[in-house]
């Protein structure tokens, strides 16, 4: 199985990433663990995927989750799929955040579905995206994610711990009203995003390092590596270091896991 990763040209500021994976060789199955990312995800000529359990044929609204979600993709399947921050898909769709969250929804926008046809490169189908994605952006949309999108910017990217608390206080941000904004486009409460946000930013600094679980917990913004490994576990069920071997081992399994994290 290839994956084709881009870094979005415009809104990058709502779009994590564009991908495109072709399976040319037998069925893969992967596991995706909770994150906080929106996916537009579209089968391509004629292809399907499966999501737990559910197999696809049409395009879909991937939700942010707290909970692991399978995919397997048979012989033959190609897909192209944007990667929204949780803030950033809302922009284009509108979508209430609860109708999303843990759940993929069929994308029935009157917005052009994209076609592809076989002769045409991975570099049409991005141009088509962007069309697409012109064609469906509301500023008046965007403009309701903007304190989201600045809350995000705290937690994701700063290392200094800081409570949602401090972080209203600071930026003078009525609490209520930042609850109000997550409930309608995230589908979930800003203390249950901000704990999201960490764990995957754990998971960020847990692959492919040699630090002690003190200092990836610190990093992450856990108060210590009690806090780090109570909270891993219960998105996870597995302790930190549990997790680091079953990722090493992922090569003399049946499944592979998902664990390309870090952004761009």
């Amino acid at each position: 199985m290839t994956v084709y990763e881009y870094k979005s040209e415009q809104y990058a500021h709502l779009i994590e990433r564009i991908w495109i994976v072709e399976n040319s060789e037998k069925e893969v199955e992967i596991i995706i663990p909770p994150n906080q990312y929106v996916n537009l995800i579209v089968p391509l000529n004629n292809s399907k995927y499966k999501r737990n359990q559910t197999w696809i044929t049409k395009p879909h609204i991937d939700g942010a989750s707290s909970t692991n979600t399978i995919l397997v993709y048979p012989k033959g399947a190609k897909l192209v799929g944007i990667r929204f921050f949780a803030f950033g898909m809302f922009p284009f769709f509108q979508i209430h955040g609860k109708k999303i969250f843990n759940k993929s929804l069929e994308f029935t926008s009157t917005g052009k579905i994209l076609k592809h046809s076989k002769s045409e490169s991975n570099l049409d189908l991005i141009e088509k995206i962007h069309q697409l994605l012109n064609h469906l952006f509301s500023e008046t949309s965007y403009k309701e994610v903007l304190q989201i999108k600045d809350f995000y910017k705290q937690f994701r990217w700063n290392d200094d711990t800081c409570s949602i608390e401090e972080y209203c206080k600071a930026t003078n941000t009525n609490y209520s009203r930042l609850n109000r904004n997550f409930t309608k486009i995230i589908g979930i409460s800003p203390k249950k995003f901000e704990r999201l946000i960490k764990f995957r930013k754990s998971l960020c600094n847990l692959i492919g390092t040699n630090d002690s679980l003190t200092s990836i917990a610190l990093n992450s913004g856990y108060f210590d590596q009690a806090h780090f490994i109570r909270e891993f576990k219960k998105f996870l069920d597995y302790t930190p270091s549990n997790y680091q071997s079953f990722v090493k081992q992922d090569d003399s399994r049946n499944s592979l896991i998902n664990y390309n994290f870090k952004l761009f």
